[in-house]
């Protein structure tokens, strides 16, 4: 957890632990909510009511704004609109974006410090990054504004799946909340400041799930939050037992929710699943309603392009690359962004009256699950964590060979040092466990698939057998 200690936290007693989470959910709380967060919920609640028109008109106003302060305070964007003779007039509208050049991962990474604000001091920005999953992660710095924007948006998610603030609710996501070499319960810690329960998404094996479910069942949450691997997990492991347990609501979010999990997922649960679709670059966020018809754009937080080979916008209906802008971070502007992501927008519109366009289903890579010899299942997004302050790893694949073998392929940088493998394979030993042995191999590529798509986490281990 930022700010505390990790050795600190997990060398604590559990009362310990739980005081620790709930100061730091206490200072979330203060920088997320409070009155500034309710003004914006409740704008947005009018905003979702908009015309179309008048969200593009929107969009375009608080375009003019980033355009014209990125020129003024951004080097990079400021360099490549002089070298193309363009001034901040000159994009006023979002048909106006493709006179800019598309910007990707690997440019941000070479030049980062002249894609922050020089009226922003670093110190000031708060600190982010990419997953890292596909190559080294890239560093994001986000100012006030965008930090409660975010927040706000998936706010109006939660309420579109009828979540109130302070609601009982379960996750399930990659924080390290109980130590991964604990072998009894509890494996959960209670977050008070947001009556919020926090499942260890690095101890479901078949001889804990029954406490997990046990859990559930005594806090009776609303809702559950995950990735839809560890929900998938924890559901299936309910209906082959011939169980269920009732929620309002599955909120997922982080990986592509594919059609076999869906189905798991909302049978066991009893309820509709309202997976959304964010990036830690906060240039696109698009969330489902009560229809499930698609995502929907917020067009206040960004500006989304789906483009060709050559940068320029398609048809509706047509496949291509998904491009962001940013409309409200200010300390590091992304404008005209690369995303690895894949999709289009729907020609159809929403049953629900609201007029922001759908976006069809994120077209991302497909990972497997991993699985210890002591029988826990390991989501792969949980995984990306050791992988986030790696800079000098270009690429990287983890592939469990055997139940008790994994092998991590990485392209290195010339920067890559032997105290970076030690952080590396100590990180991922926290989450594996003992039992799991780690082989690091370095390789010059690490090759694609047929279809030319990369899957970061391989596992050629049977599911035979498997609770």
């Amino acid at each position: 957890m930022k700010n505390i200690s990790p050795k600190l936290y997990l060398s604590s007693p559990c009362f310990i632990q739980t005081i620790l989470l709930n100061a730091y959910a206490y200072k979330l709380s203060r920088q997320r909510f409070g009155r500034d967060f309710e003004r914006l919920l409740s704008w947005f609640e009018e905003t979702e009511k908009w015309s179309i028109t008048d969200l593009i008109s929107y969009q375009e106003e608080r375009l003019r704004i980033i355009i014209s302060h990125a020129y003024d305070t951004v080097p990079y964007y400021r360099d490549k609109m002089r070298s193309l003779k363009l001034l901040p007039r000159d994009i006023k509208t979002v048909e106006d974006l493709p006179k800019l050049p598309v910007v990707n991962k690997d440019q941000i990474k070479k030049n980062l410090q002249s894609f922050i604000s020089t009226k922003y001091l670093k110190k000031n920005l708060t600190h982010g990054h990419t997953s890292g999953t596909t190559g080294s992660p890239l560093d994001l710095y986000w100012d006030h504004g965008i930090v409660l924007m975010n927040n706000a948006v998936d706010w109006r998610q939660k309420k579109w799946a009828g979540f109130s603030f302070g609601d009982r609710h379960a996750v399930i996501l990659g924080r390290v909340v109980v130590p991964i070499q604990k072998e009894s319960p509890p494996f959960w810690r209670m977050n008070y400041i947001h009556n919020q329960l926090w499942l260890s998404a690095f101890h479901m094996s078949c001889d804990n799930l029954p406490l997990y479910l046990k859990k559930l069942e005594k806090f009776k949450p609303r809702f559950l939050e995950g990735y839809p691997s560890t929900l998938f997990i924890l559901a299936k492991f309910l209906l082959d037992r011939g169980k269920s347990l009732h929620l309002e609501a599955a909120l997922t979010s982080a990986e592509t929710l594919f059609p076999h999990q869906k189905a798991v997922i909302e049978e066991a649960f009893e309820c509709k699943i309202f997976d959304y679709y964010g990036m830690a670059e906060r240039v696109v966020f698009a969330t489902e309603c009560r229809f499930h018809e698609g995502k929907h754009l917020n067009f206040e937080y960004g500006i989304t392009e789906i483009v060709d080979e050559d940068g320029l916008p398609v048809k509706d209906g047509s496949t291509g690359k998904v491009i962001g802008t940013s409309l409200h971070n200010l300390g590091m502007p992304m404008i005209r962004y690369q995303t690895n992501d894949v999709s289009s927008i729907k020609i159809d519109k929403c049953e629900c009256g609201k007029e922001y366009p759908l976006i069809e289903s994120i077209t991302t890579k497909y990972e497997d699950i991993v699985i210890t010899p002591d029988g826990k299942w390991i989501s792969p997004s949980v995984l990306t964590h050791p992988f986030k302050p790696q800079k000098n790893i270009i690429e990287s694949q983890i592939i469990q060979e055997k139940i008790n073998f994994i092998t991590v392929k990485i392209v290195k940088n010339e920067l890559f040092k032997s105290s970076d493998e030690k952080v590396l394979l100590s990180s991922l030993g926290e989450r594996l466990g003992s039992g799991i042995e780690i082989n690091i191999e370095y390789v010059k590529e690490i090759p694609r698939e047929r279809s030319g798509k990369f899957r970061w986490v391989i596992s050629r281990v049977s599911r035979n057998g498997v609770c």
